[in-house]
This record gives structure tokens, sequence and C-alpha cells, in this order.
């Protein structure tokens, strides 16, 4: 068993000391390794039976210590799944603890989510939703949920002040988000400019007088109250032109302030699940990730129309929650929504993005990984054919457990659905300007389940390093070798895998209008379109969407000088797939490559 808690030497005091240090020789003495750093202790290893016994007295004694001090008790055993009493009886001391107003209930929240979505039995998951009722509970009151300390955690009963998209926030609105708008930043963009390209010719005249922000919403008689739905409608004006409508929005720079008034919207109940609760008795560290990724894929479960409607809600506010946001939940294309339910309390859902948000020949799939119906990960994967590009990234509150297995399960999803064979990570995942990468050697994390540097040197640097860390009880890497590390993207790949880069097309068509168009792009995009419907004999009417990717591979086809006619009839059917089926688009991908 192994423990791992910080706490400061005051709270040290408290949690009866003088079990450490009776009984001198003791195996408590030799199993428990205290070292202080910046004021703090870190117990390390209980690893013997005696440890143990000294661990459940010290938890038996919980009823007598504070609330940060059985919290952080709670945090040493709640990834330990050989010792249920002792998390039941650390659960109970917390009961009778009063909550707090400071940041160790916040780290309590997280703890009870972590120890719900890896509960080891019924009695210790009941106890942590009572416990989650009872924070709950305690925020609804005004003078506790309005605590600053409380501000933008995303706990019931609280308040966010944040930045979104235009598309998020009327999705918010419709879904019962009380919502307000707080204020403008300076620098952004008057509303005088942004107005006069929405509001009615017969009042366009005010945004001339020279009004501030405030004193314009004023002048139009719009009340403090309806300010963030006048400004949302106002825009809404501009969704035949997405792109812009973003660029003006996120100019104008509107602070919104955001009322977790219904615990739904919180993080301590957004939770999506089918399946029954798995009760955990271990965490799965270690396992054969071949035989993983391997394992066939289970067909995508059937979900009604409320239950699609639901999950679509729980991804999105669990990115709302965490003040965050994707282009694939934000944007998400509802209809492409996928939702797989694994092994050991994993589903994944995966989902593509409206067409006018899409990537030019390539497909970004977003997907959340629920963790006993917590949303425990998110990312996406920016796919073309068989080749991929893919990030993870955990939510804080469950960090610490099966990461290396959801990794795994969310490739194997990605890998059997579009038939992947090379998938490949930026080096920002694992520390190229990304400091806490380095701190963390989330280098040797991808090189576990078989990511490799692209670069060979660095490969060979790897291999000589992981060798190290196999062979030299202790070792870990230094900062500069996973610094060095860094500097190249790391792939899965299987043999006879050909990556393809979709950014050297676009290289590709550059050049190939500059010097057949000189540049002309309007006249380059009409000369291929209509060379294209002459050798694919496309005589339909295409919708205004297929009309895009119509130029997407007209260009594409020419610059790369594709006249085979099977291949140039394979891009032809990528027309109405690209626009409604991911799924479809990309087998057509891989029927072109190959």
């Amino acid at each position: 068993m192994q423990i791992s808690s910080r706490i400061s030497a005051d709270l040290f005091s408290q949690i009866n000391a003088d079990f450490l240090y009776s009984n001198p020789g003791s195996a408590i003495i030799r199993g428990i390794f205290l070292r202080q750093s910046t004021g703090k202790f870190l117990i390390t290893e209980l690893s013997s039976l005696k440890s143990k016994e000294y661990l459940s007295k010290m938890i038996h004694l919980g009823m007598k210590n504070s609330f940060q001090t059985n919290v952080q008790l709670l945090k040493s055993s709640a990834a330990v799944f050989n010792q249920p009493d002792q998390k039941i009886q650390l659960l109970k001391a917390l009961m009778a603890n009063k909550l707090p107003n400071d940041t160790s209930l916040q780290e309590y929240h997280d703890l009870l989510l972590f120890i719900s979505a890896h509960p080891e039995s019924t009695r210790v998951l009941k106890l942590a939703e009572l416990e989650l009722a009872r924070i709950s509970e305690h925020l609804k009151i005004p003078r506790n949920g309005k605590h600053e300390l409380f501000a933008d955690s995303g706990l019931p009963y609280t308040t966010m002040i944040t930045r979104y998209s235009h598309d998020l926030l009327v999705w918010m609105q419709q879904a019962g988000y009380h919502m307000s708008l707080d204020s403008f930043e300076e620098d952004g963009t008057e509303l005088n400019d942004l107005l006069k390209l929405t509001l009615p010719s017969i009042i366009r005249d005010e945004t001339t007088a020279g009004l501030g922000n405030e004193e314009l919403l004023d002048r139009l008689r719009i009340k403090p109250e309806d300010r963030l739905t006048f400004l949302l409608n106002e825009f809404s004006k501009l969704n035949h032109l997405p792109y812009i409508k973003d660029q003006l929005w996120n100019a104008m720079k509107p602070f919104i302030s955001i009322q977790f008034d219904k615990p739904g919207f919180s993080k301590s109940y957004n939770c999506f699940n089918l399946a029954p609760v798995f009760f955990h008795s271990h965490l799965l560290k270690k396992f054969n990730h071949k035989n993983t990724l391997g394992e066939a894929l289970p067909q995508p479960a059937r979900l009604t129309k409320k239950q699609e409607s639901d999950l679509m809600a729980v991804i999105r506010n669990s990115m709302i929650q965490t003040l965050r946001e994707t282009d694939t939940a934000t944007y998400m294309d509802e209809s492409s929504l996928r939702y797989f339910m694994l092994d050991r309390g994993i589903s994944v859902a995966i989902y593509g993005m409206q067409f006018n948000r899409q990537l030019p020949l390539q497909s970004y799939i977003g997907y959340t990984l629920f963790k006993n119906g917590f949303p425990a990960a998110y990312g996406g994967s920016w796919i073309y054919g068989r080749s991929a590009k893919f990030g993870l990234n955990v939510f804080e509150a469950f960090r610490g457990g099966e990461s290396g297995l959801m990794m795994c399960e969310l490739l194997r999803v990605y890998m059997h659905t579009f038939n992947l064979n090379y998938i490949e990570v930026d080096a920002f995942q694992f520390g190229k300007d990304n400091m806490d990468g380095i701190r963390s050697g989330a280098y040797w994390f991808y090189y576990r389940y078989g990511f490799r540097s692209l670069n060979p040197k660095l490969k060979q640097l790897a291999q000589k390093e992981f060798q190290k860390i196999k062979t030299k009880p202790g070792y870990r890497s230094s900062e500069k070798t996973l610094l060095g590390l860094a500097e190249s993207n790391i792939a899965l790949k299987t043999v006879g895998a050909k990556p393809f880069d979709v950014e050297l097309v676009s290289e590709k068509v550059i050049d190939f209008v500059a010097k057949k168009f000189k540049g002309d792009m309007i006249k380059a995009a009409a000369v291929c379109k209509e060379n294209f419907r002459n050798q694919t004999k496309l005589s339909e009417t295409l919708s205004s969407d297929q009309e895009l990717v119509l130029e997407e591979v007209a260009l594409f086809a020419a610059a790369a000088k594709i006249t085979d006619q099977k291949r140039l009839d394979l891009l032809r059917k990528m027309i109405p797939a690209k626009v409604g089926d991911p799924y479809t688009y990309n087998q057509l991908v891989i029927a072109f490559r190959e």
C-alpha cells in the first residue's frame, strides 16, 4: 500500500504525531519517510502491516481531528482500495466536522468526486453522495456560496465571471443558466462599431453619437438585466457568417456573470451513466495495453432523444463548470454523437462538429470520457484517413486514477471506429512550452503505452533513458533530458503506417494558385470547380455546404494533379459525406489514399 499526502507542519501536529514516534524501531518508523520541503511534510511509504494498523488508529481518532486534517487523511486513502473501512471511517469523521469556507472545502469536494467515480462499495458511494449533498446545502446559504474563495469553482450556488463564445452562451441561456452581462474589458471593440452592423437602419445613427458602451445601452433603453439577451440577439443576426460573428463577439470582450443556482449545473451533479456502477477492488495501473487497443469495440449504445439531449448537456456543462470551451463541444454535430460503454465503469462519447465549423479535408472529432458517469477526461482527434493527431486532458478531480487505461480506451475507440494505424501527439502535451508536462514526466506516460519520438536521435535517447528508469531504483530523468525529448512529436503506429499531414495540402494549394493563377483565389476556385465537375460528370445542384466541399476537393485535385478516374470519383463521393457523416467520409478518405 502506498499513501501520499502533503500537509502543513501545523496540521501534521494535529494528526496525533505521537503515534509516529512511539515504540522506536517499530515498523511504522521504518515505513514512513518524512521530508521537510518548503514548510511541508510528505508522508510517502506506508507499506507494512504495522503501518496500516497505525494509520487505522489515526483514522479512528479522526473524530477529534479538524476538517482540514481529515481531508488530508482522506486524500491519502482515496486511491487505496484494500482497506475499505478506513475510507468509511474517514467519511464519517468528516460528516461530523463543520464545513469550512476555505480551500479545503474545494479539495474535499474533488476527493468526493474521485471517490464517487471510483467507489469500492455501495456504502462508500452513499457516504460520498451524502457529503456532496451536504456541501450543496452549505453553499446554498448566500454567505457561503458567495464567498470569494469559491468564485469560478463550478460548485453549487457559486458564481463564475468569464467569457464564452456567442454560440455557447446562447445554448446556456436556452438550457436555463442564470446569466447577466457583468462588464466589458477596457480594450474591447466599442459597441458603436459593432452594433452599427446589426441595428435596424432607423436607429443606427445612435452609434455615431460617441456614446460609451453603457451609455449606448442606456440610450437604447436596454435594462441591465436584459443586456446580455439583447447582445446575444443582435449577434445572432450574423449566424450566417459564423467566423465573422465569432471574431466580432470576441473583439467586444464581454464578461458574463453565471450563477450556478441549480445544483444540476454544478460539478457535483453533472453526470451521465446508462450502466450499473462499477465498484473497484483496486486501480488498474498495470495491464497489457496492446491487448486493450486490439480488443474489439462494442456497438455504440442506442440512445433515446432524451438521453442524447442529456448526454450533450453533460458534455457542455463539463466544459462550462471548469472554465473551458472546446469547438467540438460548443459546435457539436448532434447527428454524429456516438456513445460507447466499455469496461470498469468507463464510457466514451465521440462527436464531430457542425459542417460550417469543421476543418477542411480532415475531421475534428471530439470526445468526453466518463468514469461511472462523471466526465473525467476530454479532448479530440484530428483525423484524415488512417492518420490522426490526438490530445488528452484529464479533469483535475480525476487525476491519480486509471489515466493509462482511460487513454488506451480512448485510443481503442478512435482506432476501431476510424480504422487508424497512426496516432500522433503534439510535443506540447508532454513538455514543449509546457513546464507542467516536464515536471510530471508526461513523456514517459505516453512512452509506456507505445508512443515513440518521430526524431530518430531522440528515439534512441529515449530508449537508453527508459532502460535507466527500469534498472535504477529511484532514477528520474533530468529536466534537461525531458526538455530535449519534448523537441519532437511522438506517435503510436503499426507496421506499414503512412502518416499524412494535411498542412502539406494547404502548402501545395497555395503554391499551385500562386503559380497558375497569380494568387487569384476566386478565379482558381471557379476554374477548378468547373474542371472537377466535368471530370466527374457532376451535374446535380449542390447545397451551399456541399459547394464548399466541392471547392476543397477541386482545389486539392488540381494542385495534386489527380487524374485517375477512380480517385476522382471517390473525391466526388466525399462531397455529401463530408457535410453530414464523418464516419463514412473517413472511409472514403481511406479508400482514396490506398
